[in-house]
């Protein structure tokens, strides 16, 4: 059961990164956005909590088991309050959506795209981060070394690589100008 659950979150990171890297306009990726930072939080999280418990309870001795399965949850403290100043007619935005639009004005949409690949995998961070370490000794930026920029958001790391490669692409056009007159 364990390594089905560990196959189904690869699975779905696998196919969320898919999905990103076919992202083509910025409706895409308004759509996009908002539902993959919802799995990534919510559904992501739960398949680890089912697989948490899955080998947590495989390690248990068959004691600790038959206790477990002999107790009575039902007359548990632990309810579950509606919140009661919220209307249940007014259906508020999701915090993704809030999220997304924040992140929106303050990104461009390669940016956003990278911002969710590194949320889904963030293994994929640390070629960005190489990069920017590179560019920022290259323009003397001295803070912008690899242990500030592991504890930078990954807003911060997208746009600053984003930031680094329109500015070569801008060098590189300058160059070739000059090369041409």
């Amino acid at each position: 059961m364990s390594d089905r659950l560990s196959h189904l979150q690869d699975k779905i990171r696998q196919d969320a990164l898919t999905v990103i890297e076919r992202c083509d306009t910025e409706d895409e990726l308004d759509f996009l956005f908002p539902e993959l930072t919802r799995i990534h939080d919510h559904d992501l999280l739960v398949l680890e909590s089912w697989q948490n418990q899955v080998d947590w309870m495989r390690l248990l001795p068959a004691s600790e088991v038959k206790l477990l399965q002999s107790a009575d949850f039902s007359n548990s403290d632990a309810t579950a309050t509606p919140d009661a100043s919220a209307d249940p007619n007014v259906l508020a935005e999701p915090p993704e959506q809030l999220l997304y639009e924040n992140l929106k004005q303050k990104s461009h949409p390669a940016s956003l795209l990278n911002q969710l690949q590194f949320m889904i995998k963030p293994q994929l961070r640390q070629e960005w981060e190489t990069y920017i370490t590179q560019q920022a000794a290259i323009a003397g930026y001295k803070t912008l070394v690899p242990a500030n920029l592991e504890g930078a958001s990954n807003l911060a790391v997208a746009n600053l690589y984003w930031y680094f490669q329109v500015r070569d692409e801008s060098e590189e056009e300058t160059e070739q100008s000059v090369k041409n007159t």
